[in-house]
């Protein structure tokens, strides 16, 4: 390929940017933030004892900047912990425990070992809590009952009792059937003493009944399900099984072995009291989910007897259900039936009593409140913790993001949710300078901030100055205001006045021509968010390109004046340069986790383009494109990008608007813009995995095609032939934002990339 005269001939000052100092607070530096932040948690399941643990993050901050979301429970520190504190020193967050505190300053731990050793994020939280749900234990409500002021006499009942099955032989009387070997697990059986037992120990037994029951049938239903039989010896332990036996049914209150001497040997009666009669069920203190969605849940009916099994597993699915919704800190806390036969289920709600913020000394209060899904007074809801540290995260103002639950002061099952940021720089500045023969010396000045004075907006500027022509109107300034509105609509514009060298390939990825053009014009955006993850956006534009100066290969200037070549040469600059103005709407989904390297989720998009047809400017053409981007984990860092993307567009569409494809950003192995047209097709698979701290590495193959509609570029033959390409790729963090290294062979070779900006 011929050698490519370049417009800068000679770079007198290498473009140098830099973090600005103008719009950061240099206090961000020595905030008291540290990087190993404290993380504990407490399980309010039986008895709202405090369960302490911590997660250290020390690494986060320097490794890709990984946004992470560890909510938990801790204790606030006290001024007698103050001494302490001050004289471990490193590696505090400020809610170690005075143990821990004594430990780290006497030199027995690191502070680090402190917050390894209990170690706890909110999945492993809810996962202790989900187990303790399965231990079989009972668990007593009456201290429970009489807190939240419940009606009546507090219920029994048990956790983990697993699949339950229900026996509606008897009317009115449902009987629960466990899982075999769960009665083994039961508590009732523990009602009765070995002393008791001991007497008739190894004394035959004459009889075996089951009394009061109001229902002869329910004894029958029982009696074959125990141990001890008639002829038997008595044995403790299978007084005990059948204890438990009874007990699963879930009729009964209590269950007491009681024994007759015969001159044969003993009776057996085992004495129930049975549970009173259900006239209703009514539940309490739910606010998060309705009433009518809980009582789907509840198998008890009124009118039948009251089932202490059937209830355990109402309780449990009343749980698992609150989990599964999110809210992992809110339960069923107690039980209890009055005299009128009222079924009461108490459910205690962990409120958010205060929304806490550290560490942002720079943007104000209100930026990151208002990406919180959650405020004041709501029941907190662990999925709507994580999604909302994302959005802050996702603001790109912070390296880190961390949250803590502290328990609330004025009730201690709510919590005060705080929120730890460490800032990072915003503002950048780009000072350079270029020479050519044609336009001399000429200054590039570019100044970009996208939290500006803590406001969320975003400013840049880039502006070419000097040079022979002495213009000074080389320049791009854009403005955008993201939340306009409490839903989060955005407003947004920019203007800008352009002239850049420009090369044009053929078919075959070689070039035809080096010219200079011109692209003046200015844009308004808004945008709408439908929902959570949906947006949509307009966009008003008007510009004009213009044809400015020769370079090499073809002079389309000539082509206008040579009268021996066919219009669609001498008509080339006519058909291909000129004003268009455009209407364009975008409708977005976008759930990933990060959107600087996200690991998870998708962002499927539908982009439609109305140029003319009444909007005035010199082409009338419509555009539309559709975007799918996919992520999937692989392992704890891996991960697989997957993009496919199609487009068509009809009418008088310039060259420079056709669909391209070819370069760093979607065909790689090709050159920049090689293959276009009013048709096209492409997609993406990337495999990438970390190699080290900032760096990540890439495997990728990339394919599609580009054709169609290139009826005014003469010298473009196209054909919808597919391409592809492979290759491997870096990716690294600098202070100045990402850079992609990419080596890509395609249908001619390889070829090398080398940009700015972050992964798809």
């Amino acid at each position: 390929m011929e050698t490519r005269n370049k417009k800068l001939l000679v770079l007198m000052i290498t473009s140098a940017m830099m973090t600005c100092p103008v719009w950061a607070n240099d206090d961000t530096t020595t905030t008291d933030l540290v990087a190993a932040q404290t993380v504990t948690g407490y399980d309010p399941a039986n008895n709202g004892e405090t369960v302490k643990a911590t997660a250290a993050s020390a690494d986060s901050n320097e490794d890709t900047k990984k946004m992470k979301v560890n909510a938990v429970i801790t204790s606030a520190p006290d001024d007698t912990t103050a001494s302490t504190m001050e004289s471990a020193k490193s590696g505090l967050t400020g809610y170690e425990t005075d143990q821990e505190l004594q430990a780290i300053a006497t030199g027995d731990k690191s502070a680090t070992e402190v917050h390894q050793e209990a170690a706890a994020t909110v999945d492993e939280i809810a996962a202790k809590q989900e187990a303790q749900k399965h231990e079989s234990v009972v668990q007593t409500t009456a201290e429970a009952a009489r807190k939240n002021n419940l009606p009546g006499t507090a219920v029994e009942y048990v956790n983990g009792l697993g699949d339950v099955q229900i026996n509606t032989a008897v009317p009115n009387y449902p009987m629960a059937v466990l899982s075999t070997g769960v009665e083994a697990t039961l508590p009732y059986g523990n009602a009765v003493t070995d002393a008791e037992i001991a007497p008739y120990v190894n004394k035959i037994t004459t009889s075996v009944n089951i009394s009061p029951v109001p229902d002869q049938q329910i004894e029958a239903q029982l009696l074959p399900q125990l141990a001890m039989r008639v002829g038997d010896a008595i044995n403790a332990d299978y007084i005990r099984h059948d204890m438990n036996i009874i007990g699963a049914a879930g009729l009964f209150s209590t269950i007491k072995p009681t024994f007759t001497d015969v001159p044969e040997g003993v009776k057996l009666n085992y004495t129930v009291q049975m549970n009173p009669i259900v006239n209703d069920v009514d539940i309490q203190g739910n606010e998060s989910i309705k009433t009518e969605d809980l009582r789907k849940l509840i198998t008890i009916t009124p009118g039948s007897v009251v089932n202490t099994t059937l209830i355990s597993k109402d309780v449990s699915n009343i749980n698992t259900e609150y989990g599964n919704a999110g809210y992992m800190l809110s339960r069923v806390s107690d039980v209890s039936i009055d005299d009128q036969g009222i079924l009461h289920i108490g459910i205690s709600e962990a409120h958010v009593e205060d929304i806490r913020l550290r560490g942002n000394t720079k943007t104000k209060n209100k930026v990151i409140l208002r990406e919180l899904r959650f405020k004041k007074g709501d029941v907190f809801n662990k999925d709507l913790a994580s999604r909302s540290i994302q959005r802050v995260y996702n603001t790109g103002y912070f390296e880190d993001v961390n949250v803590r639950l502290l328990p609330g002061q004025l009730n201690r099952q709510d919590v005060i949710v705080e929120i730890d940021v460490v800032e990072q720089k915003t503002g950048s500045v780009t000072i350079g300078a270029g020479y050519s023969d044609s336009d001399g010396l000429v200054g590039i000045l570019g100044l970009s901030e996208t939290n500006l004075r803590g406001t969320g907006d975003k400013a840049s500027i880039s502006w070419e100055f000097g040079g022979n022509s002495n213009s000074n109107k080389n320049y791009i300034f854009s403005y955008t205001h993201p939340w306009m509105n409490d839903h989060g609509d955005s407003i947004g514009f920019s203007i800008f006045d352009r002239e850049s060298e420009y090369e044009d390939y053929n078919e075959k990825g070689n070039s035809v021509a080096d010219y200079d053009k011109r692209t003046t014009g200015f844009n308004v955006t808004y945008g709408r968010v439908r929902s959570e993850y949906v947006s949509d956006y307009v966009t008003l534009e008007t510009k004009k390109t213009k044809y400015t100066d020769y370079n090499s290969g073809y002079n389309y200037k000539e082509w206008q004046d040579d009268f021996s070549l066919p219009d669609k040469y001498r008509h080339y600059l006519d058909n291909n340069f000129g004003r268009t103005d455009s209407v364009v709407w975008s409708h977005v989904f976008d759930n990933r986790d990060n959107v600087y390297d996200p690991t998870k989720g998708k962002r499927l998009s539908f982009t439609g383009t109305w140029a003319g047809h009444g909007l005035g400017g010199d082409f009338d053409y419509f555009k539309f494109v559709a975007e799918n981007r996919l992520y999937y984990k692989v392992g704890r860092k891996h991960v697989i990008a997957v993009r496919l993307m199609g487009g068509i567009a009809t009418g008088d569409m310039p060259y420079n608007d056709l669909f391209t494809l070819g370069g760093a950003d979607n065909l790689r192995g090709y050159e920049d813009d090689e293959f276009r047209g009013n048709k096209m097709y492409a997609g993406t698979i990337e495999y990438r995995y970390p190699i080290a701290k900032k760096v990540q590495g890439v495997f990728f193959v990339d394919g599609g095609n580009a054709w169609g509609g290139t009826e005014n570029v003469p010298w473009y033959k196209d054909n919808n032939q597919f391409h592809y390409s492979g290759g491997l790729g870096f990716r690294i963090t600098t202070p100045i934002g990402p850079i992609r290294l990419d080596y890509g062979v395609g249908d001619n070779g390889g070829k090398f990339h080398f940009s700015f900006g972050g992964k798809f």
